[in-house]
């Protein structure tokens, strides 16, 4: 399943989007906060369709005790926005140190600092999208096992 992941700001909103088989997240664009809510939602509709996605993950920034502050109150009525735009499924997704994570990433890498501005956001959303499909995988193993697949019996009898 593909998925397009977006990390909500005031200013600029990054996006990512993953490959069919869910084994990776790569940069999209960023897109920089118009003055209509709608125009915004319509280009996130937009460009979702346009990637083939199947659902669209939001990063939630939650506080470090699992709470909702401001931000995350923000990016879950952007969710509920966004829902009115398209029909694709809406996952709200703890974003909880992505920014940070791109940044030394960036870093590291030694990207400039103009040009570390122009991609954290979506850079952001590709660590939002590999978090989400590690834990997608996951879910999948332990429903996996407790349907019976993780008995310790596979491949009994194949030597």
């Amino acid at each position: 399943m593909r998925f397009l992941a977006i990390d909500y700001g005031t200013r600029r909103i990054g996006l990512a989007v993953g490959d069919e088989l869910e084994f990776g997240a790569y940069p999209l664009r960023t897109l920089t906060r118009s003055r209509s809510l709608r125009h915004d939602l319509a280009e996130i509709a937009r460009l979702a369709e346009k990637e083939g996605a199947e659902g669209l993950v939001v990063g939630l920034p939650l506080n470090a005790d699992g709470s909702r502050g401001p931000s995350a109150e923000a990016a879950a009525q952007f969710a509920r926005s966004l829902a009115k735009h398209t029909k694709l499924p809406i996952t709200l997704h703890d974003e909880f140190l992505t920014t940070a994570e791109a940044e030394a990433e960036l870093i590291a890498a030694d990207v400039s600092r103009k040009k570390r501005r122009e991609v954290i956001d979506q850079m952001a959303a590709v660590h939002i999208l590999e978090s989400f499909l590690r834990r997608r995988q996951e879910e999948q193993r332990r429903i996996a096992a407790a349907a019976g697949n993780g008995t310790g019996k596979e491949g009994a009898g194949a030597e």
